[in-house]
């Protein structure tokens, strides 16, 4: 009876194990990301120079000057000449990927464009005159940023440095309208000038990320973005002068202004081994742009009122770095 009543209970419970396998609900997927990682602790220097060969441009009446004539009238897209600027940086690194950084970026060039069609004052009319000019630009730009960043590995092929900080930016376009007048003008003024000037700096946090794919241990495609937002001041003067010595006519302002900008790259990066570190190879493609930055007069029959342009400068770079 005792052996019988076992086997039975051994059959329930069987049973009991068998009808729950059967009716549970299966173990849920599990997902294994990458490793995130930062850096082993480590204490480095680096410095680094890239040549920069950028050209300027322009939105809105900043980006256009009249051509043709008083009947018959177009729009010329200012255009200026390309220029060579360069880029400096240290970078001192701490801890477990932890690194303060100062850059510092800067573009000079002049430009000589022609030919164009606006007015200038003539104070013995008390009025504007049209007339053709020859136009001559220099664009000057400064660009320091004082960050702290962050490196982080995102397994064995990518890695990213999270920064941020302050970024200070001084941009300068002065240009100068030299026009060709009627001789009867000339004999009065010798030659009739405008200067048309324009400039913005401010200082305001910055952030951004550097991307880097390893394609081989020594070769990895780059990229960069960031952000800033500046606040400061943004002037305008335009002026006509005679050669005599004569201002026949001034404008002048100044203003507080908060200005945006946004920065992209996208290269490559070489590294070589050196005796004392790392020697990297770099060159690629960048954009930057100032949203707003720059002021202009704009004329509407004559009337002249201030409109806002936007400051921007593209093209190649390359460079070296040493990490050691």
């Amino acid at each position: 009876m005792l052996k019988k009543t076992t086997l039975a209970v051994l059959g329930l419970t069987v049973s009991t194990m068998a009808s729950a396998g059967m009716y549970s609900e299966p173990p849920a997927p599990t997902c294994t990301p990458g490793d995130v990682t930062v850096p082993c602790e480590a204490k480095q220097w680096d410095l680094g120079i890239q040549a920069l060969y950028l050209q300027p441009i322009y939105s809105a009446q900043r980006g256009y000057e009249l051509g043709g004539t008083l009947l018959n009238n177009y729009y010329n897209d200012v255009d200026p000449d390309w220029g060579w600027g360069y880029r400096l940086e240290g970078s001192y690194h701490f801890s477990t990927g932890n690194d303060i950084t100062a850059t510092w970026m800067h573009y000079d060039a002049d430009s000589r464009l022609a030919p164009y069609y606006g007015p200038y004052y003539v104070t013995a009319l008390e009025d504007f005159l049209p007339g053709t000019f020859r136009q001559y630009v220099d664009n000057r730009f400064d660009q320091v940023n004082l960050v702290m960043g962050q490196h982080v590995d995102f397994g064995l092929l990518k890695n990213a440095r999270f920064y941020g900080g302050l970024q200070y930016a001084d941009i300068q376009v002065d240009s100068t309208y030299y026009y060709n007048v009627p001789l009867t003008v000339q004999a009065g003024t010798f030659g009739v000038r405008t200067f048309n000037n324009t400039d913005f700096n401010g200082v305001g946090p910055v952030i951004g990320i550097d991307y880097a794919y390893d394609v081989t241990p020594s070769f990895s495609i780059t990229a960069n973005t960031a952000g800033s937002i500046l606040y400061g001041t943004s002037r305008i003067n335009r002026a006509d002068v005679y050669n005599v010595g004569l201002v026949a006519l001034n404008d002048y302002g100044s203003k507080h202004s908060i200005v945006p900008s946004v920065e992209a790259k996208l290269g490559a990066n070489y590294a070589y081994p050196v005796a004392q570190g790392m020697l990297n190879i770099q060159g690629g493609y960048q954009v930057v742009n100032y949203f707003n930055a720059l002021q202009d007069i704009e004329f509407q029959c004559c009337t002249r009122t201030v409109a806002f342009s936007d400051f921007g400068l593209y093209g190649p770079y390359f460079g070296l770095k040493w990490v050691g």
